[in-house]
């Protein structure tokens, strides 16, 4: 086995290792602001989904007759 670390010790000349630079580099934020934007793109897509599979359930289940018929609520009186 052999240690191929190029430094004699972990200090902080070499603690940032980051592609795009270094912590609060231009790089950084783009690419936060890229993930954030993924990961709101891939919520919307998942509850879209969801949302257009129990609506497809429902429909399957009323044309089964095993909902029943749906009887709209009446308001309450407040």
């Amino acid at each position: 086995m052999f240690n191929s670390f190029p430094y004699d010790k972990w200090s902080e000349d070499i603690a940032e290792f980051w592609t795009w630079g270094g912590a609060n580099s231009t790089g950084t934020y783009i690419l936060t602001v890229l993930g954030i934007i993924l990961m709101v793109a891939a919520v919307i897509g998942f509850v879209t989904m969801e949302n257009g599979k129990l609506e497809h359930q429902a429909a399957a289940l009323r044309a089964s007759g095993a909902l029943g018929p749906v009887e709209p609520t009446p308001p309450s009186a407040a």
